[in-house]
């Protein structure tokens, strides 16, 4: 790293860490990569539905992308404390890249069908498994300990932001050139972070763990065990993923079915949760520094979870859009305290496998799609949101308020 660290500043601006230069490269790549691959997603499920128009395989292309990511994400994690975290970055971009490739060639061919899409979904399921948790495990690696704070927010906006942006300028670009120049634009965004991992240097890491596979994730599920923050904001995570984060990959079917619009409005319904987003991740340190962890988790997840059920509820356009808004602006609030206390309170040489199970709550967002789509298609869309959104709701109010230890947990100076 060739520029000076930045002084400990624990009420610093999330900007902060952008002033370290590798952590700075790595970040621009990091909203490419994230960037392209949610573009790509939101085509999968928008050629889907035209294709078929039916929801039931818009829920099958959302479960062949998570059948790999679940069944892969912990092994991706317990490899990012054993191998170079280099090579397994650039492996699974090279995976992701691959299964765009094959989807846009359909798709400018004019013989893009079903399998083609499963495919796509598979090898995206794939590259994730092995990338999330790595890069995870990584970035810290890039900067000085003191200011790791503050570069999570930034990795969270990253996520948040590219995540809900991206599907929305792919709307409209499916809209005015078509679905083969939109994937045309996500492998060059995956491709960005392929060229990144050639420009940054990490520090050295505390080197590889040893032992057996089984050996170490049975140790890691111990140390998350152990630790009564740890399980409970990880089990909220996984809970709320797998229940209700799917909403994004329903819009396509409220959008159609429910407020009648059609790509260009479903792209902005989209945006509404980047909008919300990024509001909340750009004003997260100062919230933070006015509240305890503890209130901000539950505030946000419960505002999150009624805000879901009013979308559930609404026929009027601009209402859905302001409670994406809201859902959006929460979200971020509570993902981004969830990933600074992991990210703070966890040893390095468990880093990986801890942000391994967390990093579930990704791939956990296609099973939640399969599931609320499934059921959507079974009882409605709206009954099938609103029951996922009450799920999580029950679970903050009878498991995260009662929790003494995030009631006592303060993320202090010396934490950091």
């Amino acid at each position: 790293m060739t520029d000076p660290a930045p002084a400990p500043d624990h009420k610093a601006s999330p900007l902060t860490a952008l002033r370290v230069r590798d952590f700075r490269i790595y970040w621009i790549g990091l909203v490419a990569q994230i960037g392209g691959q949610q573009m790509f997603a939101f085509t999968l499920g928008w050629l889907a539905f035209e294709i078929t128009g039916s929801q039931a395989q818009l829920a099958l292309i959302q479960l062949s992308g998570f059948v790999p990511q679940f069944a892969l994400t912990l092994l991706g994690g317990l490899l990012a404390d054993r191998v170079d975290p280099r090579k397994l970055i650039g492996g699974a971009q090279a995976i992701a890249a691959a299964g765009i490739i094959l989807v846009s060639v359909a798709a400018l061919l004019g013989v893009v069908q079903l399998w083609h899409l499963a495919l796509g979904a598979f090898l995206l399921g794939v590259s994730n498994a092995i990338d999330e948790p790595t890069r995870a495990a990584f970035f810290p690696r890039l900067l000085p300990r003191a200011v790791l704070r503050s570069a999570v927010p930034l990795v969270s906006m990253a996520f948040g932001g590219s995540r809900v942006i991206a599907p929305s300028i792919a709307g409209f670009l499916i809209a005015a050139a078509g679905a083969p120049a939109t994937l045309l634009v996500a492998v060059a965004g995956v491709s960005t972070m392929i060229a990144v991992l050639f420009l940054v240097h990490p520090a050295p890491g505390e080197g590889p763990t040893h032992g057996s596979l089984l050996n170490n994730f049975t140790d890691s599920l111990r140390y998350i065990r152990g630790n009564e923050v740890f399980y409970r904001l990880i089990a909220a995570a996984l809970l709320n993923a797998t229940v209700a984060m799917g909403y994004m990959n329903m819009l396509p079917v409220f959008a159609k079915e429910v407020l009648h619009v059609d790509s260009r409005g479903l792209g902005i319904l989209v945006s509404a949760a980047g909008i919300g987003a990024l509001t909340g991740l750009l004003s997260y340190p100062w919230i933070q520094a006015r509240t305890t962890p503890r209130n901000l988790i539950v505030a946000a997840l419960s505002a999150y979870g009624s805000a879901l059920i009013c979308l559930a509820l609404s026929t009027w356009f601009w209402l859905s859009f302001g409670m994406i808004f809201t859902a959006g602006l929460c979200h971020a609030y509570f993902m981004t305290s969830v990933q600074v206390t992991l990210q703070t309170l966890v040893e390095d040489h468990y880093r990986g496998r801890v942000m391994g199970v967390f990093t579930l709550v990704w791939s956990l967002v296609f099973l939640s799609g399969f599931l609320l789509n499934f059921a959507g298609s079974l009882a409605g869309p709206q009954w099938a949101l609103a029951g996922g959104a009450s799920i999580t709701l029950v679970y903050v109010w009878t498991s995260l308020i009662r929790s003494v230890a995030l009631k006592n947990l303060r993320l202090s100076p010396k934490s950091s």
